[in-house]
């Protein structure tokens, strides 16, 4: 009997101390559970005692007579006991709202909550809820001013300095002024009276060029309408633009790319050209050297050369816009021959650069004392994937410089009519930039949906990389907490 009743007890201690283990482990969790609690809780109370004071009442009232309490550990408020989650979405928000509303007598449809809101805030909310795969460059209103600004500034200079190349009685009726800059560029045509035009002289004298014999395709009428006056318009080799790669092509062939006045091209090699031209060069460096320099020495002289590209209009045999007379063509070289060169293109260039000028520093200045646009430029940025200080990559910058680019050829558009619809009033730079910033910002418009999306991870990556940034509640340009019911 005693040997069974010690089994027993031995049985009921073993339990026991299995029990009491279990119970010591429960209470040391539960004390480690306590200790993170105590610890959280401290860390709260030290974000809360940073909070401006107003922002710390735990109980008051709202004008409606709602009752309103906050708990400063929680990420809630409550109103009349019930709890208001504050992390919640836009439309849970808005349907919460308008619940209250209806609770109130006041039917939603007939003071909806999008009402109080002021239209940004509507936008701003809306495109943070919702996404899609199109790379936006949304303009503010001072965006929008500064690029009206800049393309009144265009057509002001347009207007004011640009005009026309020369003096000119247009039509035989209408006696228009020419540009003072363009008339001040091109009288430096003297090598006696000018030192740039004696060094252009030089420089002629020492790169001579095959495109430019004009005696001996003169005298065997090779191209029709060829003579002294208007030889640089009809080859290739003297346009600013083609003839970097035709004229150095030309030179090292000792040959001649030219256009007739009818607009056919005419490929012409030494052996075309009875009396010769000049011998070939064949060291691509040198021959490119001599065309740059070639063309910078007859820059300054009387009929000086045509502006970029304008060679290639002559190949244009169909009705031109501006005149029921003239083709294309013809209207190139009837413009030439008014003084519409390259130092007219540098004029022209003027009423572009003061619009840049305007954009960039309202750009600059903007980014410098606006954290919050600066921070949105370079996400924005880095999503096109673009670096942040190429200024004519970002899309808001592109987005800005299209509408005063805009602005500006509508203007020109505007000052051709005031000139009677003289050719000679159109800025041919102006348009130019119009239409390069117009293809820029379609490209960028046109992304695919995996580049944007690539952009987006990229930007977001580089975040999460530099770290969030550290937020200061008692500077005084935190917001307020307030809460309405």
């Amino acid at each position: 009997m005693k040997d069974g009743l010690d089994i027993v007890l031995t049985d009921l201690d073993r339990d026991f101390q299995e029990q009491h283990s279990r119970v010591q482990s429960d209470i040391e969790d539960s004390q480690s559970v306590s200790d993170r609690l105590d610890r959280l809780e401290e860390q709260m109370d030290q974000i809360t005692e940073r909070l401006p004071d107003k922002a710390l009442d735990q109980q008051g009232t709202d004008s409606s007579g709602d009752e309103i309490s906050i708990d400063k550990r929680l990420p809630f408020y409550k109103i009349n006991g019930k709890r208001v989650n504050t992390s919640k979405s836009w439309d849970e928000i808005r349907r919460e709202a308008e619940e209250r509303l209806r609770d109130r007598g006041v039917n939603p449809s007939d003071a909806s909550v999008d009402d109080v809101l002021d239209e940004e805030t509507c936008q701003r909310i809306e495109e943070r809820y919702s996404g899609d795969f199109r790379l936006h460059a949304d303009l503010d209103r001072y965006d929008v001013w500064a690029a009206v600004a800049a393309g009144t500034v265009a057509a002001l200079v347009d207007f004011f300095i640009v005009k026309i190349p020369q003096d000119h009685l247009y039509k035989g009726e209408y006696s228009q002024e020419g540009s003072p800059l363009t008339k001040w560029l091109q009288s430096k045509d003297d090598p006696d009276q000018h030192w740039l035009a004696g060094l252009a002289q030089r420089l002629e004298e020492d790169n001579k060029t095959s495109f430019d014999a004009v005696g001996p395709i003169m005298e065997n009428d090779l191209v029709e309408g060829f003579h002294p006056r208007t030889h640089r318009l009809q080859t290739f080799g003297h346009d600013p633009l083609l003839g970097l790669v035709i004229g150095t092509i030309d030179v090292m062939r000792g040959g001649m790319t030219a256009i007739s006045r009818d607009g056919i091209p005419m490929l012409l090699g030494g052996d075309d050209v009875p009396g010769g031209l000049r011998p070939p060069v064949a060291n691509i460096f040198k021959a490119f050297g001599t065309t740059v320099l070639h063309m910078l020495s007859d820059a300054t002289t009387e009929m000086g050369i045509q502006p970029p590209g304008f060679t290639l209009l002559q190949a244009f045999d169909v009705q031109a816009p501006l005149n029921d007379e003239r083709t294309v063509g013809e209207l190139a070289r009837f413009m030439y021959l008014k003084g519409y060169d390259s130092r007219h293109f540098l004029t022209m260039s003027t009423s572009v650069a003061a619009a840049e000028v305007v954009l960039r520093g309202y750009y600059f200045l903007r980014r410098h004392f606006d954290e919050g646009y600066d921070a949105e430029v370079c996400y924005t940025a880095e999503v096109a994937g673009e670096k942040s200080w190429r200024f004519n990559r970002h899309p808001r910058f592109m987005g800005m410089k299209l509408t005063a680019h805009t602005i500006g050829a509508a203007m020109n558009a505007g000052k051709v009519a005031i000139h009677q619809g003289n050719p000679l009033a159109v800025n041919y730079t102006q348009w130019l930039s119009f239409a390069r910033d117009a293809v820029r910002f379609a490209g960028l418009k046109t992304q695919k949906p995996g580049e944007v999306v690539r952009g987006h991870v990229y930007a977001n990556a580089r975040r999460l990389e530099e770290g969030w940034d550290d937020i200061d509640v008692s500077h005084p340009d935190f917001p307020d907490l307030v809460v309405r019911a």
